[in-house]
C-alpha cells in the first residue's frame, strides 16, 4: 500500500512539473467556433506566457479566427493535433502593415521561440481581400521570423498564405522540421524564404505556387545568406523548386541544399507556360527552373554545393545566372558544385550557365548528371542570337522560349567542369547537345549523347580557349563531333575518346586558327 501511495505521488509531481508552463488559450477566452476574433485571448495567453518566464501556449483543437499573434520570447506556440488558426480577412487585424508587413503569427526581435505541432495556421490567401496583385505590402505571410534568435518551427501545417508562406529574414539558429506547407492561392505563394545565418531546413514538404525554397539576402546588417543546410525535402512549384535569389543584394556563401525531390505540382500554374505561347512545353502542369542560382544584384555567390536531387516535369532542370541588375558593378560567382542529378526537362528552355561581358561565372562543376529532355528542337534555334539581358530580371524565359543547344548552353564562363554528364532525348533534335560561347579553361569528361542524330555538331564552340574533351564514346554513328568559330578559339584537347564511329571530326569558320585542335591518344 505505501509502495501504492508512493508511486502516485511521485506520478503527481511528473504530471506538475510536465504541465506547469503550459497556458491553455481557452483559458484566456478563445472561443473554438471559427467566427469569433480570438487575437485577444491568444496574445493575452503568450503575453503571459513571457512574463512568467516562458512555456508553453496551447492551442487545443478547434477553428480559431484570428489576425496577428506577436510572439514573445521564451514562448512556444503549441498547436495540437485538428487545431487549426485562421487567418483574419479584415485589414483592421494586420496593425499597421503598410509600414511593416506582417505575418499572421509574427516574431521580430525575439528569441528562443517555437512554433509546434500537428495543427495549422491558414492564411486565408484566396480571399479577396489579398487578391490585390501587386500590392504586396496588402498581404500577409503565415508566419515571419525577423531578427530572431534561436528559432524551432516543426510539425505544423502552413497553407494559403497572402503573400510568402514562411518567411526567415535577418535570423540565425534557426531548425525548421517536418513541416508541411501548400500554397496555391495567390501570386507570390513562396513556400520558404531564407535569409539569415546557422539555419537548418529539413525534412519538410513544400507545395507553392511561387518558388518552393528560395534564398535571398537583403539582411539590413549587410551580412551575406550564410551557413545554411537544407536537407531532405519534397518541393513542388509553378516557379522555381530550389532558388538564390532575386533580392540578393548581400550575397550568399556557405550553402548545401541534398537529398530533395522536386515533384509535379499538384495545381496549375498561375505562370502558365502552355505551348501555344512556348513551344516545346511538353506538359499541363510543371515546375519552371529546378534548381535556379542567381546573382544579379552585385554581390558574392560562393561556396554552395547541391546535391542528390531527382526532378520530374520541370522546363529548365538548372539555370545558372550572372548578371547587372543593380547599376553596382558586379562582384563574383564562383566556387559551386552540382551533383548526382536526374531530371525530366519538358521545354526547349534548356540548361544554361551565363555571366555577362566581362563578368563570367567561375569555377562550376556539374557532375553526374542525367537529364531527359522531350526534344523536338528545331534548327531555327541555332541560328537566332541569344541575346545579353544583362539588366534583366533572370529567369528561364529570358533568353527566349528555345537555346540553341538542348543539353546545356555556357556563355561568358571560366573554370567549367562538366563530368560524367548524359543527356536523352525523348524525340529527336536538330539542335546541339553543348553551345559553348566565351568559355575558357573547360573540361568536359564522359559526356554522352546516345541519342544525337541531328547532322549539327555535338558540341558547338565559340570564341573558347583551353577546352578538353575526354571519355567520349558514342555507341551510335555521329555525323560531326564540333563546330568551331571565333577569332580566340584555340587550344583545344581530346584525349581518351572513341571517335570510330564519329564521320568528321570538325568543321570551322576562316577566323579559326590552323592547329586549333590538339588530338591526344583518340581511338579511332
Amino acid at each position: 500500500m505505501k509502495k501504492f501511495i508512493h508511486l502516485t505521488i511521485l506520478l503527481f509531481f511528473i504530471t506538475v512539473e510536465t504541465t506547469a508552463g503550459d497556458y491553455n488559450i481557452l483559458d484566456f477566452g478563445a472561443i473554438a467556433d471559427g467566427r469569433t476574433l480570438a487575437t485577444p485571448a491568444i496574445q493575452k495567453a503568450v503575453d503571459y506566457c513571457s512574463a512568467q518566464g516562458g512555456g508553453r501556449v496551447v492551442v487545443p483543437a478547434g477553428n480559431y479566427y484570428t489576425g496577428v499573434i506577436f510572439m514573445r520570447s521564451n514562448v512556444e506556440l503549441h498547436l495540437e493535433q485538428n487545431a487549426r488558426l485562421i487567418g483574419s480577412t479584415d485589414y483592421k487585424d494586420y496593425p499597421d502593415m503598410e509600414k511593416e508587413r506582417k505575418g499572421l503569427i509574427h516574431c521580430s526581435g525575439v528569441s528562443n521561440i517555437a512554433i509546434t505541432g500537428f495543427g495549422e495556421i491558414y492564411g486565408s490567401g484566396e480571399c479577396p481581400t489579398f487578391q490585390v496583385g501587386g500590392q504586396n505590402e496588402l498581404r500577409p505571410h503565415c508566419v515571419i521570423f525577423q531578427n530572431c534568435r534561436k528559432v524551432n518551427i516543426q510539425d505544423v501545417t502552413l497553407r494559403n498564405a497572402g503573400f510568402w508562406t514562411l518567411r526567415i529574414f535577418g535570423s540565425r539558429e534557426v531548425f525548421v522540421r517536418g513541416v508541411r506547407i501548400y500554397s496555391h492561392s495567390n501570386f507570390n505563394n513562396d513556400g520558404i524564404d531564407i535569409d539569415g545565418q546557422q539555419i537548418v531546413v529539413s525534412d519538410c514538404l513544400i507545395e507553392a505556387t511561387d518558388d518552393g525554397i528560395c534564398f535571398k539576402s537583403e539582411s539590413p546588417s549587410g551580412e551575406p545568406c550564410q551557413d545554411i543546410a537544407v536537407t531532405n525535402c519534397v518541393v513542388a512549384s509553378n516557379c522555381n523548386a530550389i532558388k538564390f535569389g532575386t533580392a540578393a543584394k548581400c550575397g550568399f556563401r556557405n550553402i548545401t541544399v541534398s537529398n530533395c525531390v522536386i515533384k509535379t505540382p499538384a495545381e496549375n500554374d498561375l505562370f502558365s507556360y502552355k505551348s501555344h505561347i512556348v513551344p516545346g512545353v511538353a506538359t499541363p502542369i510543371h515546375n519552371n527552373s529546378g534548381i535556379a542560382l542567381e546573382q544579379v544584384d552585385a554581390a558574392v555567390f560562393e561556396k554552395v554545393t547541391i546535391s542528390n536531387i531527382v526532378m520530374d516535369n520541370v522546363l529548365t532542370p538548372i539555370f545558372i545566372r550572372f548578371g547587372a541588375r543593380r547599376p553596382r558593378e558586379p562582384r563574383f560567382f564562383k566556387d559551386v558544385v552540382i551533383s548526382n542529378i536526374i531530371a525530366n526537362g519538358v521545354s526547349h528552355m534548356s540548361s544554361s550557365i551565363t555571366g555577362i561581358p566581362g563578368h563570367r561565372v567561375e569555377g562550376i562543376t556539374l557532375s553526374n548528371i542525367t537529364i531527359n529532355c522531350c526534344g523536338g528542337g528545331l534548327v531555327d534555334a541555332i541560328h537566332k542570337e541569344v541575346p545579353e539581358q544583362i539588366k534583366m530580371y533572370p529567369e528561364n524565359k529570358m533568353f527566349g522560349p528555345a537555346l540553341p543547344a538542348y543539353g546545356f548552353y555556357l556563355r561568358h564562363v571560366d573554370g567549367i567542369v562538366l563530368e560524367n554528364i548524359r543527356i536523352r532525348l525523348d524525340h529527336s533534335d536538330q539542335r546541339h547537345a553543348l553551345w559553348l560561347e566565351d568559355a575558357h579553361n573547360v573540361r568536359i569528361c564522359g559526356l554522352e549523347a546516345r541519342d544525337h542524330a541531328s547532322e549539327q555538331a555535338l558540341i558547338r564552340i565559340d570564341r573558347c580557349s583551353n577546352l578538353s574533351l575526354t571519355g567520349y564514346d558514342g555507341p551510335n554513328r555521329l555525323p560531326l563531333l564540333l563546330q568551331m568559330s571565333g577569332e580566340s578559339t584555340g587550344r583545344i584537347k581530346l584525349f581518351g575518346n572513341d571517335l570510330s564511329r564519329v564521320g568528321q571530326l570538325e568543321r570551322h569558320s576562316e577566323e579559326v586558327a590552323p592547329g586549333a585542335i590538339m588530338e591526344q591518344f583518340n581511338f579511332k
